[in-house]
């Protein structure tokens, strides 16, 4: 009698054993292959996690595939069901498709103070990620406490807080966009209660703002801010914006002038405004002010424009050329980007790093740069249009 019950507890025992070495390899084999079929999808829809949202996580459920987490595309949610489902899985689909149910139709807003801070992730001790101006409409995704994740119109995404933007309609940020509105040309002003340079200040103002006009009161303009706010400017720092991007001419001599108008400026990891910049917000915000728009990180631009040969003379280079820098990348056996910088003539060039200066890529010159020098400088790209 003790035997059999020996020999059935142990085959009891053998049965559990087998029973879950088979879960376990179902768990093994299971989330790769579902984490191989999203990455494909992934790959179409947000290659870059700076520019489109696509976190989804698969879980093993039993016999099921469960599918959880966020996309902001309703197509790459069905693509990521389909491509699991082919790859011979039943799912369990938990995917939410942003933006959060819970902000309603006020999915949009308008940033309202001169710089809004966008961080990597929701919190003030997080790395910066890059800067909006007043006035630039967001896409508004979600809501983290009082953090909010928003996108940007050259569709970089980043963290900021409830109170630099207003939330609002799509209606209403498209009626902002049809208002009669103002860009701030100066380097920085301010916007005072009354039309008197010693009137209290109601906010600041950088270079690339957007105000909305009111009416003329002498030499100053009475303005609204995207939140209500409303003061006064002095007719001379800014200009209708309309009129200001029809007038945009992107020539090499222009890119030059803007490029050196920042001369000395500090350098800025994820700013890109007239107050500090990083090497890539120095690019974007030369470019802008001559009507181009770039990309936001140097690996971005870096796929903007054309490629132009290059070899030692750099005699295929133009003035207003992107030069593009980095390393070997070890891990994906590809390159880095890791610097951007503006082509001048000469071998001569323009970056902002420690401050916006002028170096040369010619290792005699004493302007050389000991980081960026033709051994790592890896392209140049031609953005300006042909004259």
């Amino acid at each position: 009698m003790q035997a059999r019950q020996a020999a059935l507890v142990l085959g009891c025992w053998t049965w559990l054993a087998v029973a879950c070495a088979a879960q376990e390899s179902v768990n093994t084999n299971a989330e790769p292959a579902a984490l191989d079929a999203l990455k494909l999808v992934k790959n179409k829809f947000a290659p870059d996690n700076h520019l489109a949202i696509f976190d989804l996580k698969p879980a093993q459920d039993g016999k099921k595939v469960v599918l959880e987490g966020e996309v902001d595309n309703p197509a790459a949610k069905t693509a990521a069901l389909d491509a699991v489902k082919a790859a011979g899985f039943e799912i369990q689909d938990k995917i939410t498709v942003l933006p959060q149910e819970r902000l309603g139709d006020r999915n949009w807003g308008i940033a309202t103070l001169s710089l809004v801070n966008m961080r990597e992730k929701p919190g003030n001790a997080s790395e910066m990620g890059t800067q909006a101006f007043m006035g630039s409409v967001l896409r508004v995704w979600k809501t983290q406490t009082n953090w909010f994740q928003i996108q940007t119109a050259d569709q970089y995404l980043g963290w900021t807080t409830g109170g630099s933007f207003v939330q609002c309609t799509r209606e209403q940020a498209e009626a902002w966009q049809a208002a009669p509105l103002l860009i701030v040309t100066a380097l920085e002003e301010r916007i005072l209660e009354q039309p008197s340079a010693g009137a209290p200040q109601v906010s600041d103002v950088v270079q690339c703002d957007l105000v909305k006009r009111i009416e003329t009161n002498g030499d100053w303009l009475k303005v609204e801010l995207p939140d209500g706010r409303a003061g006064y400017l002095p007719q001379a720092v800014v200009v209708d914006y309309t009129q200001w991007r029809s007038l945009r001419r992107p020539t090499p001599d222009n890119i030059e002038s803007t490029a050196k108008s920042f001369m000395g400026r500090p350098y800025f990891w994820g700013c890109n405004s007239a107050r500090g910049l990083d090497c890539s917000g120095f690019t974007k915000l030369v470019y802008y002010l001559n009507g181009v728009e770039l990309n936001r990180n140097a690996a971005q631009q870096c796929l903007q424009g054309v490629e132009v040969p290059r070899d030692d003379d750099l005699k295929n280079l133009q003035k207003g050329d992107l030069l593009f820098f980095g390393r070997p990348d070890r891990r994906s056996g590809g390159e880095r980007i890791t610097h951007v910088a503006i082509y001048l003539q000469d071998k001569m060039f323009i970056q902002a790093s420690v401050l916006v200066h002028q170096s040369s890529l010619d290792p005699a010159s004493p302007l050389r740069d000991s980081r960026h020098n033709l051994r790592t400088l890896l392209h140049v790209r031609r953005v300006l249009p042909n004259p």
